[in-house]
């Protein structure tokens, strides 16, 4: 049987993991001394069975550690020469991980959504491409109206089911009349989304821009409820008391009309002094046209009453954080977008 302290003396100077395997099979593997031995035992008497099956299972399990020991040795050496050829240096900075942030017009549309919600009124999104019918038509824009030619509006080669081509909307009116048929009346939503138009851009027009469309119909609705929810609308969303002025005004879909402008009191950073801003145009409103509530299959006798507005995201997002051109907005320029 071979020794212990001469198996030993062999492992100390075996400097390579293929030497150690090969020491290993020599005296423990399948077909080792050490394996060998244990297979003899069944010619021995049982004392001598005893003893040297305890003498042989020592040694065994006395080799096995010392094994595992220097296989540890092996794998240890390793990944330190892995690590010192790899070797990154915890005390350098980081890279700065960069965090979005919401665009300003999904901001500023957002505000304007929760605002909404607060004051009442469901928010619904509408289609971007839509027939003439839902542009123009049931919105008492009449089909020979110049808004539905080429140089406003955009036309697809697609074509609706009365065989005209579909349109990108050109405002968010256009789904009033679905948003009417789908929950009835009375109705308090607004209508927030992308519009599109055939206009040259500058600094204040764009080929797409953002609009939301409030539609409140009821019984006994008047102009001054329309007054105090689009001023409360306007404070909240500018966080300022907002002072409304409306003039007079012309639009297809609403019987009358009102241009409204908007000014706020703010504080002169030079002299200290609050003063009161410029007039500024700020959206478009008015009653609701009886001819748009009948083809939204609304009795226009019994419900009479209620108003409709719209207002531009951009306008407000422009106003709100001193923007001077809206094309910023949309020119993909990363230091703008930071900026905020």
């Amino acid at each position: 049987m071979p020794e212990k302290n001469q198996i030993l003396n062999e492992l100390s100077a075996v400097s390579t993991k293929d030497e150690l395997e090969t020491r290993y099979q020599t005296y423990l593997g399948k077909k080792g001394s050490i394996t060998q031995q244990f297979k003899t035992m069944g010619s021995l008497s049982p004392e001598e069975r005893k003893n040297k099956g305890q003498e042989l299972s020592a040694l065994k399990t006395a080799l096995e550690e010392a094994f595992a020991e220097k296989e540890t040795t092996f794998l240890m050496s390793e990944i330190n020469a892995l690590l010192e050829k790899d070797l990154v240096d915890i005390s350098l900075p980081a890279k700065r991980l960069e965090t979005g942030h919401y665009h300003l017009l999904a901001k500023t549309r957002r505000e304007m959504e929760e605002i909404a919600q607060s004051m009442g009124f469901r928010v619904e999104m509408g289609k971007e491409v839509v027939s003439k019918f839902e542009n123009f038509e049931a919105v008492n824009i009449p089909i020979t109206h110049p808004a539905t030619e080429m140089h406003d509006t955009i036309y697809l080669k697609d074509k609706d089911e009365r065989g005209e081509n579909y349109v990108m909307r050109t405002h968010t009116s256009s789904a009033q009349n679905a948003v009417i048929k789908k929950y009835g009346v009375p109705i308090k939503v607004v209508l927030p989304g992308r519009c599109y138009r055939f206009d040259e851009m500058d600094a204040t027009h764009d080929t797409m821009f953002y609009q939301m469309e409030g539609v409140y119909i009821d019984k006994n609705i008047s102009i001054a409820n329309f007054k105090y929810v689009i001023q409360t609308f306007l404070s909240g969303l500018l966080q300022k008391k907002v002072e409304v002025r409306m003039r007079p005004g012309y639009f297809p879909f609403v019987e009358p009309g009102f241009e409204i402008d908007a000014r706020y009191e703010y504080l002169d950073q030079k002299t200290g002094e609050k003063k009161l801003s410029k007039w500024i145009e700020l959206l478009g409103a008015g009653m609701i046209h009886p001819n748009v509530l009948k083809t939204a299959g609304v009795n226009p006798e019994e419900w009479r009453s209620g108003f409709a507005f719209g207002i531009g995201v951009n306008r407000v997002a422009a106003m709100k954080y001193g923007i001077k051109d809206i094309r910023y907005f949309t020119n993909g320029d990363l230091r703008f977008l930071k900026s905020f």
